[in-house]
């Protein structure tokens, strides 16, 4: 029997030190439940994103959710971290998979 999924969720977590994923893990929770939406490291324009969503060629939920993680991070480096990413991905996914 094959237990193996065909496609794993992406994240920006997977490569790091034990020490770091625990530090990692630790403000992916804050970004996510801790923060009000004025102190995250990044903001969502909804609109915008659900347009880009409905425009985007793809099939993947999943890798359009990586790519715009990865997009706005490259626009606004100062904010950039492995959780910030994984935080920002996780509520994009969660934004559009109830759309």
């Amino acid at each position: 029997m094959n237990d193996k999924k065909d496609s794993l969720t992406p994240t920006f977590l997977e490569f790091e030190e034990k020490q770091d994923l625990e530090q990692s893990v630790f403000w992916l929770n804050m970004y996510l439940n801790g923060f009000q939406e004025a102190k995250k490291p990044y903001r969502i324009d909804y609109n915008t994103l659900l347009m880009s969503y409905h425009l985007w060629k793809g099939d993947d939920l999943d890798e359009f959710c990586f790519d715009q993680a990865n997009s706005y991070f490259l626009f606004n480096p100062e904010y950039d971290s492995r959780a910030a990413r994984e935080a920002l991905f996780l509520e994009i996914r969660e934004f559009l998979a109830g759309c």
